[in-house]
């Protein structure tokens, strides 16, 4: 449904461009095409991901080719979605290719080229065919599957199902953004704002919730009307005059609501929740003789006015209690004795940690991302290319290691303190725990992340093991990505992570977030007890592109739900204040 003149293409959106790219090189894959027209709209659609530019801009100004990675090919295909809407070769693509090879394409860990082989084999067509086949052993059969095989894709259709309507933190935000910019400014909307789990900043996203407070109740009906005719709607299930529900491209859900100005405060409230938060919250006030729900706060049948969020708790006898908090994990209680923490800002962060160069798998030099981070704000990058098991992703040899710190000091010298790229590592750990370089070479680094990339599928106790060892090593600083899950896609591999935890703070060991928000790994849940036993936490990008850098707000997202301060996250230390961190937790274990 739109608004839209007939034949005139809706608004570009960079969002469905990068999921068009993402789609083609799917598909191709599916189809057997060439891999390196696969990878380069993989890359093409994580450079777009990460362009801050307004992608329509770009192409009215004929400026695409400032984007890294995109050829000519793709820059047309770019300007084709532009002026009609679609991009030709998808559209032959999902022709092509049978709907149910698609379908099954969604399973966790069954890759293009087993699809491929099944499909052939067996003649499967959609999942419930892969299910029936996998059930009756027919799978085990086909040659190169085998029983363990077939088990994992029985488990990963189960993993599909549990997770099949939920989105990234990223994307939904994206999604959100678009309606939010699209509906403000309307006259008689005062207040517009996102809530729900997107608001709390939770991992992923089941629907998003819009709410709004207007100057009359006769301005809502024209904000409503266009709500349900904005260009991304694909249909519209719920049309009020207060309240509507739609579905936009992919099939998000999205809600929008709206109330008097005065009311915003408790609507926006009661729909960030969470639920328990709003039933223990209910709960408090009726112990003082109080009712609020999501039209306000009454004592009997008096209202008592609140200007805003703060206002309702203050009125309440507590401290106002963030968004990402409000989980019902003790921010009440903490709340009631004014002993909440001051939780961490993206502004307090004076580095950036955990970013990869063309010396392995990124895709800008090390000067060209440094001068990102400084346009940033930051003091410090800490670059981190691939060790030499990595060779997929072009992990450094010992050699290479050296040439690369020799880039790093000339950099540097430049800088002139100004700036600083400090030498380091994502180091693999291999099946025994080991690191991936002799310790001469480690020794070279100014500080190590050990991450795991190979062997998910040892057992919790051997993965357990595995981490606990690489720890001890006096040149493992930073834990990486600790349980390896990739969101919506695979679970991870499943450690005990309250005995790598206890281990990481007896040791003096970081653990990061990972921020990229495909793996948001520590999981928040996880974050407030590493805190409390001692463990230092870096907000970590992972960025293998400039723009990437950016993503370590997510990792302040995570942050403020696992309620860390500035104090707890590694990378607001200064650099030489890093540095000696980094050269004390070396000189500890050495001891030990």
């Amino acid at each position: 449904m739109s608004d839209q003149p007939t034949g005139v293409p809706a608004p570009l959106e960079r969002q469905r461009v990068v999921a068009a790219f993402e789609e083609i090189a799917a598909l191709l894959e599916l189809d057997g095409g060439n891999p390196f027209e696969v990878r380069a709209y993989q890359n093409a659609a994580h450079a777009l991901a990460n362009v801050d530019t307004d992608l329509a801009h770009l192409v009215a100004e004929k400026r695409l080719d400032t984007i890294p990675g995109l050829g000519k090919t793709l820059i047309a295909r770019i300007n084709e979605m532009a002026s009609t809407g679609k991009m030709k070769l998808l559209d032959d693509l999902r022709e092509k290719v049978p709907p149910g090879v698609i379908q099954m394409s969604r399973v966790p860990g069954l890759g293009a080229k087993r699809i491929r082989q099944l499909h052939e084999a067996l003649g499967l067509n959609g999942v419930d065919e892969l299910r029936k086949a996998a059930e009756t052993g027919k799978i085990a059969g086909v040659p190169g599957f085998g029983v363990k095989m077939q088990e994992k894709i029985l488990a990963g259709i189960a993993f599909m199902e549990q997770h099949q309507d939920r989105y990234r933190l990223d994307l939904a935000e994206q999604y959100a953004t678009g309606i939010v910019d699209a509906l403000r400014g309307m006259p008689g909307l005062l207040r517009l704002e996102v809530a729900g789990s997107l608001r709390r900043r939770r991992e992923t996203i089941g629907d998003v919730d819009v709410v709004g407070g207007v100057s009359s109740l006769d301005a809502a009906e024209a904000i409503m009307q266009r709500f349900v005719k904005l260009p991304q709607v694909t249909a519209v299930t719920d049309l009020g005059d207060t309240k509507s529900s739609v579905v936009i491209h992919p099939g998000l859900k999205v809600d929008l609501r709206l109330v008097l100005d005065e009311v915003f405060p408790h609507l926006l409230q009661h729909f960030s929740g969470s639920r328990d938060h709003n039933i223990t919250l209910r709960g408090l006030a009726q112990q003082h003789g109080l009712k609020v729900n999501e039209y306000g706060l009454w004592r009997g049948e008096v209202a008592i006015p609140c200007a805003d969020e703060a206002a309702i708790y203050a009125a309440l006898g507590m401290d106002y209690i963030e968004p990402e908090m409000r989980e019902n994990m003790g921010e009440i209680e903490a709340a009631l004795r004014h002993e909440l923490p001051h939780l961490i800002e993206e502004s307090d962060l004076k580095g950036i940690l955990h970013a990869h160069s063309t010396w392995s798998d990124g895709k800008a030099t090390i000067r060209q991302m440094a001068d990102a981070a400084r346009l940033m704000g930051m003091t410090y990058l800490g670059i981190t290319d691939h060790s030499k098991l990595a060779a997929y992703a072009g992990g450094m040899s010992a050699e290479a290691v050296r040439r690369q710190q020799e880039e790093i000091d000339t950099l540097n010298a430049e800088y002139a303190g100004g700036f600083r790229v400090l030498k380091g590592v994502e180091c693999d750990i291999l099946k025994d725990g080991a690191l991936d370089y002799d310790d001469e070479t480690l020794a070279t680094f100014d500080f190590v992340i050990g991450s795991i990339h190979s062997n998910f599928n040892l057992p919790p106790d051997e993965q357990t093991a595995r981490l606990i060892h690489a720890m001890e090593h006096p040149a493992c600083s930073i834990l990486g990505h600790p349980t390896g899950r990739i969101l919506l896609e695979r679970e991870g591999y499943s450690p005990d992570m309250e005995a790598v935890i206890e281990r990481a703070g007896q040791l003096g060991v970081a653990i990061e977030i990972n921020a990229d928000p495909h793996r948001l790994d520590l999981d928040w849940r996880l974050v407030r007890r590493a805190r409390d036993r001692g463990v230092k936490i870096p907000l970590c990008p992972d960025a293998h592109v400039p723009a990437s850098l950016g993503l370590v707000r997510y990792g302040v997202s995570m942050a403020r739900k696992g309620w860390l301060r500035a104090a707890d996250v590694l990378n607001t230390l200064a650099a030489d204040e890093l540095l000696a961190f980094f050269h004390a937790q070396r000189a500890r274990k050495h001891k030990a």
